[in-house]
């Protein structure tokens, strides 16, 4: 066990590829502005915020709540799913140097968003995701001028958003999904102050998708060159896809789907190309559900396409879109139905390397239906339904996926003797639920669970923590896959926060399923073993690692969003192993530079315990350190006393204080400032000194003697290489000189 210590050590240096970490130290008094604000915060949110005692944040750590360790302000206050309940108080954007608030997961955190929090200059982070919030964004916000994400979805938030927000220049991240927002975008153009969606310089997420935004998608944001991902699906904008949308050269995700626009798909978004470079490139079109007209363009340079669908729109007669082959190595999932296709299908269309699925149904297709022996090794589905294809071929060798043709002309020829049954018989729906094979090799989940009661393996973990998350751009065609949720474990695990806690077989994706707006929403789980704890830094680091998407997936996960986040009753409400709560106190999005600073935070690390070690040899007095209270440990009343404080009580060991003098050292009188309390102080000289150890035990046991004719331990000093013992003063002389008379 010896070596267990140093290992957990090294787990939480590891942990700081993400984070930074700095603690006030334990005898901090906060500023006493910060210190009014942060009571007000305990007043509102007290009755769930049990760890939240005393009177001084910063000096009693209080939980999720970080401060700067040379001006003891609060810099951030991380307080992710803590049931917290009522509003956000005015007086928290009175808090100047805070630098990241998320208060994500709140539930029964309602009202509206404080204008107040306009006031915070410092911060670079606020997130209030999935909580209850009503109301308008306040326009004050426009004023977090060194702001970098800003995370609102999941509330119910309405009216527009302010075009006063456009002054954030620094903005990547913007997500006030699934809100009531209305309105049209601003943008530059349409307001005086010149402001709007459009001048964030380096925005990178446009997350706006399930509300009631109305008006034509802007143009303007075409200009935002460096963003990846464009979610507006699902609101009511209307008018035409701006030409200038292909001038988004970084774009990955387009999601268009289910609103009112019409006119053409633009022929621009052929230049989102990858030039070669990994995971760039357009990967997703999604622009179903439309009221689109004329016919889908040759986008043949589109080479890192994932997932295109083009169905339930109001095309004019096309032929199936054979450019598609140029992402023959990449498509996974081809959704074109109802797109008024004629004509036949292109031969090689089953035999993408990449493809899963293959939706086609009730369009006009006609001529040969090929099946080739080559078939691509991940074909799941093939729907081709209510289409007019009259002919079949197919290799004898070939492993036949999933292939609906009912409602062809070739299900009711006379060529489908063998095959018939399998190819024009009822039509099997997608699966929409998903559960984890048990499997002997299943060291969790817990045992007790219900939900896995039938769990015949012997389990070795307690209950979990549990993250549900919505991929918002599924790309695979079924979730009834388990080697796709596999992978995703396997790329949970993979991310740089989560190996620094957990085997992988502590890590368990449980089960999925497809809700209406085919989106699939998926439970993580994440199990300490039998007889350990997660710690809240521990708790802390898995919350924010999703709510602030640390956690990096790729396709057919991204992008994603943390719907809930369940605390089954494993993580504990103290740390076990020394760490100081809520040390965290910065995310580190960046990569740059991590490497540097692991090496030189583990040699920092290795270096201290060392130190502690020594320390902690030489001076067994290191717990009682913080007993200025009075409350040192296994002493009866004992106080301890800084060498400070005595060199102040005695005038700087003045010889005029001097009451006596023998073999162990001289006894001083000393008076306490403030109570007027009077001591005598017995300083031990160079060779009376004893060990630590010795002295400890001299301490313990002086502080139990107590006799109506023995004067008594009042307290001690050991700092400073001194040895001092504080005893009651004692006004009528010593024993020598009242047994000797007094001189």
């Amino acid at each position: 066990m010896a070596g267990r210590p140093m290992k957990i050590w090294f787990k939480r240096i590891s942990a700081l590829l993400c984070l930074s970490l700095v603690w006030a130290p334990s005898a901090a008094v906060t500023d006493p502005n910060d210190a009014r604000v942060m009571v007000k915060l305990q007043q509102t949110w007290g009755s769930v915020l049990t760890t939240w005692t005393g009177n001084d944040p910063c000096g009693d750590k209080w939980v999720g709540t970080l401060c700067d360790a040379n001006t003891n302000q609060v810099i951030y206050m991380t307080l992710i799913n803590l049931g917290l309940e009522g509003e956000i108080p005015p007086e928290i954007g009175s808090l100047p140097a805070l630098s990241n608030l998320d208060l994500s997961f709140n539930d029964k955190l309602k009202g509206s968003i404080p204008s107040e929090l306009g006031n915070l200059q410092n911060l670079k982070l606020l997130s209030l995701q999935q909580c209850s919030l009503t109301g308008f964004i306040p326009a004050s916000l426009g004023q977090l001028v060194n702001l970098t994400y800003l995370a609102l979805n999941g509330n119910k938030l309405t009216g527009p958003i302010p075009s006063a927000l456009g002054a954030l220049s620094k903005l990547k991240w913007f997500d006030v999904a699934y809100n009531r927002l209305s309105g049209s975008l601003p943008v530059s153009s349409n307001n005086a102050a010149k402001l709007g969606l459009d001048t964030w310089p380096v925005i990178q997420h446009y997350h706006l998708n399930n509300n009631e935004f109305s008006g034509s998608i802007p143009p303007e944001l075409g200009g935002a060159t460096e963003c990846l991902h464009l979610l507006l699906e699902y609101n009511q904008f209307t008018g035409t896809i701006p030409d200038t949308l292909g001038n988004m050269k970084s774009l990955q995700i387009l999601s268009l789907h289910y609103n009112q626009l019409s006119g053409p798909i633009p022929q621009s978004l052929n230049k989102i190309v990858s030039n070669g470079t990994a995971y760039l490139g357009l990967h997703q079109m999604r622009v179903n559900n439309n009221m689109l007209t004329g016919v889908v363009p040759v986008l043949d340079a589109l080479d890192s396409l994932e997932f295109v669908d083009f169905s339930n729109n109001t095309f004019d007669p096309q032929p199936f879109p054979s450019w598609l082959n140029a992402s023959a190595n990449t498509i996974q999932t081809i959704l074109v139905e109802f797109s008024n296709l004629i004509g036949p299908l292109p031969s090689d269309i089953l035999s993408y390397p990449s493809l899963q699925g293959l939706y086609a149904k009730n369009n006009q297709l006609n001529g040969t239906l090929n099946i080739p022996s080559t078939l691509g090794r991940r074909l799941r589905v093939v729907s081709l339904e209510n289409n007019k294809l009259d002919q079949l071929t197919f290799a004898t060798n070939a492993n036949l996926p999933n292939i609906s043709l009912n409602g062809n002309p070739t299900c009711s020829g006379t060529g489908l003797v063998t095959a018939g049954p399998l190819l024009c018989g009822t039509v099997v729906p997608p699966a929409t639920l998903w559960n984890s094979p048990l499997v002997a090799s299943s060291t969790c989940p817990v045992c007790d669970d219900p939900l896995l009661t039938s769990n015949p393996y012997t389990c070795r973990c307690s209950k979990p923590l549990i993250v549900s998350l919505e991929i918002r751009a599924f790309t695979a065609p079924t979730i009834n896959d388990t080697d796709l949720w596999e992978k995703m474990r396997n790329q949970t695990y993979s991310s740089k926060n989560i190996t620094t806690f957990f085997k992988i077989d502590q890590i368990w994706v449980r089960d999925a399923s497809i809700n209406n707006e085919k989106k699939v929403l998926v439970r993580i789980y994440f199990f300490p073993l039998i007889g350990e704890t997660i710690d809240e830094v521990t708790e802390t680091i898995i919350k924010v690692a999703f709510t602030q998407q640390l956690v990096s997936y790729t396709s057919p996960f991204k992008p994603e969003m943390v719907k809930s986040i369940i605390n089954s009753g494993a993580i504990s409400s103290h740390g076990s192993h020394g760490f100081p709560k809520a040390a965290i106190i910065g995310i580190a999005v960046g990569a740059g530079g991590l490497l540097v600073l692991i090496a030189f935070l583990v040699f920092v690390a290795v270096k201290l315990k060392r130190r502690a070690e020594e320390e902690r040899k030489k001076n067994p007095f290191a717990d009682w350190e913080k007993a200025q209270d009075g409350d040192a440990p296994k002493l009866k009343g004992a106080r301890w006393f800084t060498f400070d404080d005595i060199k102040m009580m005695t005038n700087n060991f003045n010889e005029d204080n001097v009451l006596g003098e023998g073999g162990y050292g001289k006894v001083y009188k000393a008076i306490e400032a403030g109570t007027g309390a009077t001591f005598a102080v017995k300083r031990a000289q160079e060779g009376s000194k004893q060990g630590a150890l010795e002295f400890k035990n001299e301490i313990e046991l002086l502080s139990r003697v107590h006799h109506n004719n023995l004067v008594g331990l009042v307290g001690f000093c050991y700092q400073k290489g001194e040895q001092m013992l504080v005893y009651e003063y004692m006004p009528n002389g010593t024993l020598t000189q009242n047994l000797r008379g007094k001189q």
